[in-house]
């Protein structure tokens, strides 16, 4: 199913979404920076009962991809099928997450996990890359498993940001710049 014409394009977007899968160590590399300015009642508060705190958010970022994503890339890589039911963040925080993570523990665990996530993509071959794949029942090939990752992501991390700049980080009488 390689269709010449389209190979190099493909090419162009595999690197492409690669490198996406690898933002999110460059968006836990800025936080680890200015973690220690967020006060611990912002990374556990929870503007809604329903709401994932932020501390969940990240712990639940590193969980899809040891749980979920770095499985299903391992089956790829062996050429061996893969359909992936991916529970919503509360379902596999509750399902599997420790009693306590620090956010160093996490982002530390988001590194490694995408770092391993990154490189068994990049190892696949381009042929793969068109492999038939299942996600949420939904039949698509790899770069659509890929797309699924980076969206997943973005929506994680839109609301970690959201959350981060409606908070109050200093109790002074004027907050932080944001």
């Amino acid at each position: 199913m390689n269709d010449a014409p389209h190979a190099p394009r493909a090419g162009e977007v595999r690197q492409a979404l690669i490198g996406q899968l690898a933002y999110l160590i460059d968006e836990t590399d800025v936080l680890r920076k200015h973690l220690g300015r967020i006060p611990e009642s912002v990374l556990e508060g929870r503007p809604v009962a329903s709401d994932l705190s932020l501390r969940e958010m990240y712990v639940a970022l590193h969980l899809f991809d040891e749980e979920i994503y770095v499985p299903a890339a391992a089956r790829l890589a062996k050429a061996e099928t893969a359909s992936l039911d991916v529970p919503d963040a509360r379902t596999l925080l509750d399902q599997t997450a420790p009693a306590r993570t620090d956010m160093q523990g996490a982002l530390d665990r988001i590194r490694s996990a995408r770092t391993k996530l990154g490189a068994l993509f990049a190892g696949l071959d381009p042929d793969a890359w068109t492999r038939p794949v299942v996600v949420q029942g939904a039949a698509t090939d790899v770069f659509g498993l890929v797309r699924h990752i980076v969206r997943h992501d973005v929506d994680l991390l839109r609301g970690a940001a959201i959350r981060l700049h409606e908070s109050r980080l200093t109790a002074r009488r004027e907050d932080i710049p944001k």
